[in-house]
């Protein structure tokens, strides 16, 4: 019996995948179009079939990585049963991020950086990011009857992205450590 065969990826995902890996670890800004049409194997008018310009890529690929963060943070929130729990488990998948191999940061503050124009599509992205981000450590705090809540997700938030930066430079998983003992202090202090 003949097994079942995966499909190959689309162009515009072969695209994607590229472009996603040589943003991160390059930059949005020393990333040319020819590199990604090179290592996506793929001709010049299919690129340009699937977007219009390297910003509608840059856009593309921001969208992709929020969704797909989204996604992991949503799905470690939703395993433990009581509120401090999820709050340490997003943690935990902060420090399963900053533990992969080819860790470079957040890829949303490091476009936000390099994309000069607040109202670029991408930057709008990021922005969106990381206040969604904010309101599922509010939301949590919110739902437990936690003091301040807002003030509760800014500051996971703010812990967040302190310790992703700071496991950039010190090429480290120790802030992410400090980060999810910080948020059990933060815990503790709503809650009381």
């Amino acid at each position: 019996m003949a097994r079942p065969t995966e499909s190959a990826p689309s162009a515009r995902e072969r695209i994607l995948s590229c472009a996603s890996a040589l943003f991160y670890q390059k930059g949005i800004n020393n990333v040319g179009i020819n590199e990604i049409i090179a290592g996506s194997d793929i001709a010049r008018m299919t690129l340009y079939h699937h977007f219009k310009s390297k910003d509608d890529i840059v856009s593309a690929v921001l969208q992709q990585r929020m969704e797909q963060r989204q996604a992991g943070l949503l799905a470690a929130m939703r395993r433990p049963r009581t509120a401090g729990n999820k709050i340490l488990a997003a943690f935990d998948y902060l420090a399963s991020i900053i533990g992969a191999k080819d860790f470079r940061g957040c890829a949303f503050i490091n476009a936000t950086v390099e994309l000069a124009n607040p109202a670029h599509p991408g930057a709008t992205l990021a922005a969106l990011h990381k206040r969604w981000m904010t309101l599922q450590f509010e939301q949590v705090a919110r739902e437990a009857h936690w003091r301040d809540p807002a003030l509760f997700g800014l500051q996971c938030q703010l812990l967040w992205d302190g310790a992703v930066a700071a496991a950039q430079v010190m090429r480290s998983g120790q802030p992410a450590r400090a980060a999810r003992l910080a948020a059990a202090a933060l815990i503790a202090a709503a809650q009381a």
